[in-house]
């Protein structure tokens, strides 16, 4: 009976493995020992810390450890993520209910497997399916927005881009208008709009982006919303 478990036992690793390694989901490569964040020693996994400290990343798999990759094909560059064919890794720690089998790269430190999405090695998004990134730092899935990993809307359905200058995107759901992360509060979200150079109308005033946030033409500074949201898990 035991060693009927034993083969059993076997046969599902080499299954599990021959899935890993069958479907590729990322593009990867296997880490030497000139590579600057991981390195495999001796059938050992290490992760490359600041200054020249190596640490061993515990219970790694050798043999399948692979760093995943970003950008387009031949300027590809390695990223902090890395997987074997039991885990998915994000600079040398371990990030649980991650699927290596799946896991894709969506950014330098984002990334996503057929279920959730990951910013750095924290869960934020059950629904990988309709997650899309809006731009570097925005993100949004079916029902919420996020930023980073914060979350500063749960109107993803209203969410949309209104325009842009300088540096700095703007967007507006029903209730609230956003720029780097921020929300504020109008008179009229409905027919608040770009008017360009920095001006942004809407039914009842004029408002001017200075930088640091609204002004309306009655010269008073329009607050930021309160975004304070129940966690999502």
């Amino acid at each position: 009976m035991l060693i009927l478990l034993l083969i059993a036992s076997v046969c599902l690793t080499l299954v599990v493995a021959s899935m890993f390694l069958l479907r590729p989901a990322a593009k990867s490569f296997v880490p030497s020992g000139a590579s600057d964040m991981y390195q495999i020693e001796n059938k050992l996994v290490y992760y490359m810390e600041k200054a020249g400290h190596k640490v061993r990343i515990a219970d790694a798999h050798a043999r399948t450890f692979q760093v995943l990759t970003t950008g387009a094909a031949g300027r590809s560059v390695a990223s902090h993520y890395a997987r074997d064919f039991q885990n998915v890794y994000f600079r040398g720690k371990c990030i649980p209910g991650a699927n290596p089998v799946y896991f894709q790269i969506l950014g330098s430190d984002l990334g996503r497997d057929d279920r959730n999405v990951f910013k750095a090695s924290e869960m934020i998004s059950s629904d990988a399916k309709n997650f899309k990134c809006l731009d570097e730092r925005l993100s949004k899935d079916s029902q919420r927005v996020y930023f980073d990993a914060q979350v500063i809307s749960e109107d993803a359905s209203h969410f949309r881009y209104i325009g842009k200058w300088q540096k700095n995107a703007f967007y507006k759901d029903h209730s609230k208008v956003f720029v780097d992360g921020k929300g504020y509060r109008v008179a009229d979200i409905d027919t608040f709009g770009y008017a360009g150079n920095g001006v942004f109308t809407d039914r009842y005033q004029v408002y001017k982006f200075d930088g640091e946030g609204f002004r309306s033409n009655s010269g008073q500074p329009v607050f930021r919303a309160m975004m304070q949201f129940e966690p999502a898990f």
